[in-house]
């Protein structure tokens, strides 16, 4: 990889804080992500009792105002009914209904809605605008998770705050959050998402807990291969 090549990659949220465990690094959607801590079989292991995931190089698209549901609706997406809640829009492509007419899309992986949708031009859309967001994200998986958020949220999120297809905005940590619960490759996860200037704060948050309760980091390959 050349100099310039190097350059063109968008740094994570929450590089700083990862750098002392030397994590593998990769590239997705030109933001580098880390790929792996450890081996394959302690990560595995990670992921099914408390794992603490970086995605925040997944793309997004956040529009808002009285016409953006429609304009969404034209671009062929489906959107959720309900404020505050989700769906999975398209395959690997996530739909969150923020408020009345403030929306989130986000590819999960390998998936190319968002960059059709960054073709957006406001000036030809009255009454919808495109919101700027730079997230830190992240995928909490395994049994303990539910422990982990009842320590750093301020919700109880043990009853039905996140059942269905829900999204609770609440403080995690004493940040402002966004979470969801999803399954992903037939497991059980939790998405939190926060603004990316606390994003390595979150990080070593996220990390304290999982390490107590037998858990740690778990790179981007231990969920998509």
């Amino acid at each position: 990889m050349t100099t310039s090549e190097t350059e063109m990659i968008k740094r994570t949220p929450v590089a700083y804080a990862q750098r002392a465990s030397n994590p593998k690094m990769g590239e997705l959607h030109g933001m580098e992500v880390a790929l792996a801590f450890e081996g394959a079989s302690i990560e595995t292991a990670r992921k099914s009792v408390l794992g603490v995931t970086d995605v925040s190089c997944f793309q997004r698209f956040s529009v808002k105002g009285p016409q953006a549901a429609a304009w969404l609706e034209s671009q062929g997406l489906k959107l959720p009914a309900e404020i505050n809640s989700w769906v999975e829009t398209a395959p690997g492509t996530l739909a969150l209904r923020l408020g009345g007419s403030e929306f989130l899309i986000e590819d999960q992986f390998s998936s190319k809605t968002c960059s059709r949708l960054h073709g957006f031009n406001q000036a030809a859309v009255p009454g919808a605008y495109q919101v700027q967001r730079a997230d830190a994200a992240f995928i909490l998986s395994g049994r303990e998770v539910l422990n982990l958020l009842s320590e750093l949220c301020m919700l109880d999120l043990r009853d039905s705050a996140l059942a269905g297809n829900a999204v609770v905005m609440t403080q995690v940590a004493g940040i402002s959050a966004t979470l969801l619960r999803q399954q992903l490759n037939g497991q059980q996860v939790y998405r939190v998402w926060c603004d990316g200037t606390y994003g390595p704060y979150m990080w070593d948050m996220l990390l304290e807990i999982a390490k107590e309760l037998g858990g740690g980091a778990v790179g981007l390959s231990c969920h998509f291969k």
